[in-house]
This record gives C-alpha cells, structure tokens and sequence, in this order.
C-alpha cells in the first residue's frame, strides 16, 4: 500500500458491529472529487460508535458502546495507536471501563492529558487521566447524573447523558444529558484529578438535548435538541463556564409533520454557518450565523444522501461535508459554499457498514 498522508486526506470512520467485524474504517478523500476511498478496515472494537483523536495525532480512541465489558459493569475506552507517516490504524495498547453503561460519546482535552466519555444508559460522565503517551488510564473521576423522569417518557424516563465536550482554551466542559433536559458544566482544573460541577443550564421541557458545538470565536455555544427537533443558541462565559439560553428554532421545515430527531451539530470552520442532522427528515439543516445579533436564520435544508444521518463532518477547510447515514449505511459527500453556506451533492457516495461518527486526521 502506498504511503498516504494525513493531511492529504484521511478520515476515520466508527459503526456499530461485533468484534470479528470491520467496526472502525479509515478513508481516504479526494478534496477536488469527493471521491471516498476505505483503505484499511479494523476489527475487534465492539460497536465503536464514537471516536476522538489524540491533540498530537498519533492515538485514535474509540468507546465500546456496552452495557459491560471485560466482566465488568460499564463500557470501555480503547486507545490505538496511530502511524504518523502513513495514518493508519495499529494495535490497541490501553484500554479502561467508563463505569457506566453504554458510553456513546468520548472527547480528548485540548493538551493531550485527559479524556472524557458520556455514558448513555448510565447516565453519567467519566474522566480518565491520560499519559505522556496518550495511553488510558482507569477513571479518576466519575459523576452519575440524577433526575426525576421527563416530559417524554420513554426517552426520559432516568438521566442519559449523550456528550461530553471540553470548551477550548478553558478548564471547562459542558455535559449535555437527554434524560436531564440540562447542560451540566464542569471545571477540570490543570493538575487535577478530578471533575467538579460547577453550573447546569435548562433546557426546554422535553427537548432532550444531545450535542453541544462552540463558535470559534464568538461567547456562543449551540446545542441540538434531539426530542424536540431544535438548536438552542445560548451564550458562553469562558470565564466561569456558564451557559444562558438565547434562542432556541426549529430544525425542520414548517410543513413537516413526520417523525424525527436531530443529532449531530457543528460549526463550520469560519464561523459563519451551523450545520444540525435530522434523522428521520433526513436532512442536514443550515443556518446562518449573526455574530452582532446572536441569532441564527434558516438557510436550506438539503437531504442527506441517505436515512437517519447521526453524525457528519465537515473537512479542516470546510469545503466538504460527509454525511453518515446509518440506516442507508452509506457516507455521502457534498461541497460546500463558504459564501453561502449552501451545500451541494458531489454524487460521491461510499457503501460502509452502520457509520456513526466521522473523524478527520491531524495533519
């Protein structure tokens, strides 16, 4: 195999699946084509549904969607080493339970020497220290979330915390939890050990929130409601870590009356437009972004290449977004217009089992 890249391209790609099939996927994308190639299928991660990269780029983690492993209670984070010159996948050298059930997101700190994950059915967040290596550690940390059952009752009935995200340049993180209706704030202060609450953020009854995303530059983080089919915008303190809800809009078009929920969310790299997925309208929704307002304006919906699109990204210089349609299992591609925000199908489509969550390579 030639050698390739990172910065020529290369992305990682998790799905569902047992440990004798493929369940992480790294790919290759053309930038002038779309065009998206596998070249290297990895198996032995059971049901590798999200996945975050080392700050230095040589270790991919990936959690184990269980309700236990290894005998214990709770799922696992695995680390895997990661060839700088060619990008690919190696062994797995470390490996640690979150402690709780079905961890479904992981995110690394900014330095390289933390980890976090978001146990779904768990309904809680763990931290794990990481080494000079970037090896996992055993939790240091670890916070169950608790409430009374929520306005939908078979989503809400206990906490369920679906992501974990650290804020950049800050001690803080934001957990947001779908059983909860909330946005749990946390300070891991540098040298620390240890996670501690230090704020939590309403959201509207019933919404469920799921992913939180944060403006590169301006005091703005948006967070998409899955239940209620919303992007809340809310105002950021990188300061203290609090977040104030500002606006909350509709990710769906206004004669739409079929099932859906949203689930991803990210802003594009310049600031200007946000992206949210909607599974079931199979769409990604764009919005514009009024940095002297606070507002966002609904620009398109464009549909996704496929069902049900739970994770997508958008390429380092934002001229591409892939769509990972699990349903469909398909990933499908599309450029994007920076002036506009607007995006277009290139017609490029891969055929992969169950992708869940996209990933690019550090160049």
């Amino acid at each position: 195999m030639s050698s390739l890249m990172p910065s020529e391209g290369l992305l990682y790609v998790g799905s569902y699946g047992e440990n004798n099939e493929a369940t992480i996927h790294v790919c290759k994308l053309d930038p002038a084509t779309g065009e998206l190639t596998i070249v290297q299928r990895v198996q032995g991660v059971e049901n590798a549904s999200f996945l975050a990269l080392h700050p230095g780029g040589e270790r991919l983690y990936a959690v184990k969607e269980l309700a236990e492993a290894n005998g214990e209670a709770g799922g696992e984070v695995v680390a895997i080493t990661i060839d700088r010159e060619s990008g690919l996948l190696g062994e797995v050298t470390s490996s640690a339970s979150t402690k709780g059930a079905h961890p479904c997101y992981v995110s690394v700190n900014v330095d390289g020497t933390a980890l976090y994950t978001a146990n779904y059915t768990g309904g809680s967040v763990s931290m794990h220290p990481l080494d000079s290596y970037g090896e996992v550690l055993p939790a240091a940390s670890f916070i169950q979330h608790a409430c009374a059952p929520g306005p939908v009752a078979d989503r809400q009935e206990a906490p369920h915390a679906h992501c974990i995200s650290p804020v950049a340049g800050t001690p803080f993180l934001h957990a947001v939890d779908l059983g909860m209706d909330a946005v749990v704030a946390y300070a891991h202060e540098p040298g620390t050990a240890k996670l501690v609450k230090v704020g939590e953020t309403n959201m509207p009854p019933g919404s469920g929130p799921r992913h939180i995303a944060y403006h590169p530059g301006l005091e703005a983080a948006y967070v998409a409601n899955e239940l209620a089919s919303t992007v809340s915008q809310l105002q950021l303190n990188r300061n203290t870590g609090e977040l104030k809800m500002l606006h909350t809009y509709s990710t769906l078009p206004g004669d739409y009356d079929g099932y859906n929920d949203c689930a991803d969310i990210h802003v594009s790299p310049d600031g200007r437009y946000l992206y949210v997925s909607n599974r079931g309208h199979n769409s990604i929704a764009v919005f514009a972004i009024h940095p002297a307002m606070y507002e966002l304006t609904l620009v398109e919906h464009t549909h996704s290449g496929g069902e049900l699109p739970r994770n997508f990204g958008i390429s380092p210089d934002g001229k591409l977004l892939l769509a990972a349609n699990g349903k469909s299992g398909c990933i499908a591609v599309f450029h994007r217009d920076s002036d506009s925000g607007k995006l277009t199908a290139t017609g490029q489509v891969l055929q992969l089992n169950t992708p869940v969550c996209i990933r690019f390579a550090i160049s």
